[in-house]
């Protein structure tokens, strides 16, 4: 599969990039690991504007039910691992995109690294995890990381209560909202495995979780990608990994149908893309590539991988829709940018 790359903008230490709907219209935001500006690009020109000078240390975004004007933000998160005084802020525009928009911290919580937003149709949630729960040197994994959730209050600059749902989960890693057995769920990765964490139905405060691969997970993201109606998953594995796998529920057993070599994987997404069933990864180490794995049969299942930039050294990715299709957006730090794919017709 071939792609046609457009840069938006240059970008020291990128490492986070997605796509949300801010004030009427679904925009590109990114931001840096390290110090830096916080980035918006709207299409179709994705002329670059400042969202927030600053601060940095951003591992993820998420909105805010019922609000463009506003969206939550890991801030802190420093490399390497210097997350000790890491939280979440509340960012809320000011004037529009003419003015950086103001910011502050709600959520005191060290180590979080991936955060999502939730709900039943009469709470919302911020589901929030952190990747492990302190360290006295960088390699210190031996204390494990924990999911919290908070109800999303009515005045969302007052309390947001955090109530811890998973724990022991050491390198807690990966995080994505999806579907299992019928019901919304939250996908945790970690060393301990996969797990998909259940959001209560209305009245209930109960949080269950499932554990569906008993094996260390990086990331993890949910697709039909042989197209039979049921998702797939798939997967970094383990920890910063060494493979992109896809596993598919076989008669209640994860089977895993697929898998290919990574070095240092680190972003991904699956699902459809221009008519193709694609998973996109990138790696951060030996060649550094962004890749696209295609699937070329679906019995037996197979995939073909290419290319789609060298030495991009990728972090995280998202794709947008657009009036042309759907693009991928990725923030590089191997070429110090954020950067736009269009698949070729």
């Amino acid at each position: 599969m071939e792609f046609t790359k457009r840069k938006l903008s240059k970008a020291e230490m990128g490492y986070f990039i997605t796509h949300l709907k801010i004030l009427g219209q679904d925009r590109v935001i990114a931001a840096p690991e390290g110090n830096g500006p916080t980035m918006v690009f709207a299409p179709p020109a994705y002329e670059p504007q400042m969202l927030s000078e600053g601060p940095g240390g951003c591992m993820g975004f998420t909105p805010i039910p019922g609000r463009d004007d506003a969206l939550l933000m890991i801030t802190e998160f420093y490399p390497i691992f210097q997350s000790e005084k890491a939280g979440i802020n509340l960012f809320q525009a000011v004037d529009g995109l003419n003015e950086p928009w103001q910011h502050k911290r709600i959520i005191d919580l060290p180590f979080v690294h991936r955060i999502c937003m939730v709900g039943n149709g009469t709470d919302n949630y911020l589901v929030a995890a952190s990747v492990c729960g302190g360290k006295d040197f960088q390699d210190d994994w031996s204390r494990p990381g924990t999911t919290y959730v908070a109800r999303v209050p009515d005045d969302i600059e007052g309390s947001w209560e955090l109530v811890p749902v998973m724990e022991n989960i050491h390198r807690n890693h990966g995080m994505q909202v999806g579907t299992f057995a019928g019901k919304k769920c939250v996908f945790i990765a970690g060393d301990e495995g996969l797990f998909a964490l259940e959001v209560p139905e209305a009245g209930s405060s109960e949080w269950k979780s499932t554990v569906i691969i008993d094996h260390p997970i990086s990331e993890v993201y949910p697709a039909d990608l042989d197209q039979d109606g049921e998702d797939e998953i798939a997967v970094i594995e383990p920890f910063h990994g060494e493979a992109m796998s896809v596993y598919k529920n076989v008669e209640g057993s994860w089977t895993k149908l697929y898998t290919a070599k990574l070095a240092f994987g680190h972003g991904l997404w699956a699902g459809s893309l221009e008519g193709e069933n694609v998973v996109i990864v990138g790696n951060r180490a030996n060649e550094k590539n962004l890749v696209c794995f295609k699937v070329t049969s679906a019995s037996p299942f197979d995939m073909e991988e290419s290319v789609i930039d060298a030495g991009s050294g990728t972090t995280n990715m998202d794709v947008i829709k657009t009036p042309d299709g759907k693009v991928l957006v990725t923030s590089n730090p191997g070429h110090e940018e954020y950067a736009l794919y269009a698949p070729k017709a």
